[in-house]
């Protein structure tokens, strides 16, 4: 019998990103990343787009959490990726959920990593994590356009170097109800 332990959710579904109407000013060449994002300006949803967006993510969510729950939207922004930007590995924190919405992309370039990854390399040697399929310590989804991934915040990610594309992501709280 095979039973699988603290278990790493992710969300991925369809989004219409053209009703995502995000006022941004002022894209600043942000992290050491240098890319260019919206995050420490203005940005501002409008309620309809609002209420779309979280509606989009409660559907997602559902499938993990049995109880009432309420979204709050805390931050939103935009990341404009040119020739060769990425994003360093990070967390998102002071939230419980995050998302991504794929607005502009070839492919998607996002990678999650595995919390334990640090504590699994420090017990299993190189050979035994390349050639058995026992620790997933990556996962990069394959999104495209007009998709959304939803994963917990404290899920560290990165974005590999890619070359013109546009993602919203932002940082949610949940309240059980």
């Amino acid at each position: 019998m095979k039973i699988n332990l603290f278990e790493e959710s992710i969300f991925i579904g369809n989004i219409d990103a053209s009703k995502i109407n995000l006022k941004t000013k002022d894209f600043l060449k942000t992290w050491d990343s240098e890319t260019l994002s919206s995050f420490y300006s203005y940005n501002e949803l409008n309620e309809e787009s609002s209420k779309y967006l979280l509606k989009t993510i409660a559907k997602l969510l559902k499938e993990k959490i049995e109880r009432g729950f309420k979204l709050h939207l805390i931050k939103i922004w935009q990341n404009n990726y040119l020739q060769g930007d990425f994003q360093e590995k990070h967390i998102h924190p002071h939230s419980h959920f995050s998302f991504i919405i794929y607005k502009k992309i070839k492919e998607s370039k996002t990678v999650f990593f595995n919390p334990a990854e640090h504590l699994i390399q420090s017990f299993y040697d190189t050979d035994f994590l390349e050639n058995t399929n026992f620790f997933q310590l990556q996962f990069e989804p394959k999104c495209r356009e007009n998709q959304i991934v939803v994963f917990p915040s404290y899920l560290e990610h990165m974005v590999k170097k890619h070359n013109d594309s546009v993602s919203i992501s932002g940082n949610l709280k949940l309240k059980i109800i």
